[in-house]
């Protein structure tokens, strides 16, 4: 029966669509309609975030947490939030489309799924930056170069000769990589019988010297040159040994010479041409131990043995790198046997010295340009021990110092006095010695580098991933959050700088290992 409006209805309620004619009519209706929209669209929106964070933190679970079980700062970062929100965003869904689902009556089957995958769509990319947001930065290895063959040769050291190449120095040549993506750049063998046994720390003017060793003779008899653009041997020379000669050559490299030791004296070579240029006499009673160099100066580190025989004096001298002649000479330590001196920086200059006996840890000293001790800072303090050396290095590689000298600090990683782990980072003043700042990690450290924009950067390592820090030099504050490395094929002995284009350059420094030579991170 047809029931005309006035006639018989009055017990009758009618409709919410029917209550009202008209443009009153249309208006409540699109009104209804927008809000079953707004409804489904927000209810697919959750969904697709639910579904993601459930994927995400089941994946993070399994793959980024391999023995499955975690506690602490070694949980991969941001799993415990991502499993929180699936949840949530699941309960939300539901809710809002059970809510919905009363209206849904005045909007078609077909709208309603054209809202729903709105919703979806719209709701991917914010729960795709909500998760990156949680997760913090990660790199990913961008490339790699393979492992050192054949296994027998071992690595010396490398050198950064501009921001694009990295040279690694191996017992069999050098090798040369472009930093943008792992392409050899040139390679240059040792000669035919020798091989590379010493490589100067410094490469002015790019230039790097290095030292051969052949048949019976010893590591140092004959030095040479190599452009570090093409990998040219400017130059080779014989070196007579005297009896100082030994199982490591002593060299470095200023701004118009190259130093060495032979026939009981240092002599400077033309940095391009190997040409003599001086020669200055060593005391018989003296050891050479380490020489390093900056601009026009030569620093020699030394150990004399006294006219009785029974104790040694340990001391630096600054030569003049254009003649030879000595600027100034200050002693280190007296008494005792020979201890081991490393050259931190040359300019500014900084040396440690090793007490050499177990009553002291020893002490890193700071001169001044003309030799004046500044300041002297205990290895082992109250705050903890400086750790100077990331490893140990064999006879001529280069040192594995893991300090930083700049903007007027002296920074070095720190060992906890009670536990004995790297875990802390220590900035100290080079006019006085007194601590600027410090800054914990939950992680021990496995490298402390220079970075960029006066920065350092800080590689730390959990059970299972790598994490690098950016630290501003001057203050100590972390910039932002750790960068996770992921898979990162880092060997025990490894150091990192930045690449121009973006990103990390990592270089394995181990002997005999499996990892890659060297590998980029972005």
């Amino acid at each position: 029966m047809k029931l005309v409006p006035g006639q018989g209805d009055a017990g009758l309620d009618p409709g919410p669509l029917e209550r009202v004619d008209g443009d009153g009519h249309l208006a409540v209706r699109w009104t209804l309609r927008l809000g079953v929209f707004v409804v489904f669209a927000v209810a697919g929106a959750c969904g697709v975030c639910a579904l993601m964070y459930g994927v995400l933190a089941v994946k993070l679970m399994i793959v980024d947490m391999p023995a499955n079980e975690c506690s602490g700062s070694q949980c991969p970062r941001g799993m415990t939030p991502v499993f929180l929100l699936a949840f949530a965003f699941g309960f939300v869904s539901v809710w809002v489309a059970r809510l919905g689902g009363k209206t849904a009556g005045t909007v078609s089957a077909r709208t309603l799924a054209a809202v729903l995958v709105f919703g979806v769509l719209a709701g991917v990319w914010p729960a795709w930056l909500g998760y990156a947001w949680l997760r913090g930065p990660h790199m990913d290895v961008a490339w790699e170069v393979g492992r050192d063959r054949p296994s027998s040769v071992e690595v010396l050291g490398y050198w950064a000769s501009d921001p694009s190449t990295a040279i690694r120095v191996r017992t069999d040549g050098l090798y040369a990589y472009d930093t943008a993506g792992g392409d050899v750049r040139w390679r240059a063998a040792a000669p035919a019988g020798t091989s590379v046994c010493a490589v100067s720390r410094s490469t002015p003017a790019g230039v790097g010297i290095v030292g051969f060793q052949g048949g019976e003779g010893s590591c140092g008899a004959s030095v040479g040159a190599v452009d570090l653009d093409s990998g040219r041997l400017l130059w080779r020379k014989s070196v007579p040994q005297g009896e100082e000669g030994g199982d490591t050559a002593v060299m470095t490299a200023a701004d118009s010479v190259a130093v060495v030791q032979g026939n009981g004296a240092l002599i400077g070579l033309g940095l391009r041409d190997g040409s003599q240029r001086w020669s200055a006499k060593v005391s018989p009673s003296c050891r050479i131990q380490e020489l390093d160099a900056a601009g026009d100066r030569v620093l020699v580190a030394e150990g004399c043995t006294n006219e009785s025989g029974t104790g040694v004096t340990t001391r630096l001298s600054a030569l003049d790198a254009s003649s030879g002649e000595r600027a100034w000479q200050s002693v280190l330590a007296t008494g005792g046997g020979m201890r081991s001196v490393g050259v931190l920086s040359a300019d500014p200059i900084v040396v440690h010295v090793d007490e050499g006996d177990q009553r002291e840890a020893g002490v890193v000293v700071l001169f001044d340009d003309a030799g004046r001790r500044k300041a002297t800072i205990p290895v082992s303090g109250p705050d903890g021990d400086l750790v100077v050396t990331a490893w140990p290095v064999a006879p001529g590689s280069m040192p594995a110092f893991q300090v930083v000298v700049s903007g007027g600090l002296f920074i070095s990683v720190v060992n906890e006095s009670t536990q004995g782990r790297r875990q802390e980072v220590s900035a100290y003043s080079l006019t006085d010695g007194r601590r600027v700042w410090h800054t914990a990690f939950e992680d021990a450290i496995d490298r402390l580098a220079p970075g960029s924009d006066g920065r350092i950067n800080v590689v730390t390592s959990s059970p299972w991933w790598h994490h690098l820090w950016r630290v501003d030099a001057r203050s100590g504050q972390r910039t932002g959050a750790s960068v996770v490395l992921r898979d990162a094929p880092l060997s025990y002995q490894f150091d990192v700088r930045p690449r121009p284009e973006g990103g990390y350059v990592f270089v394995n420094l181990q002997s005999d290992s499996d990892q890659p030579a060297l590998f980029a991170a972005d």
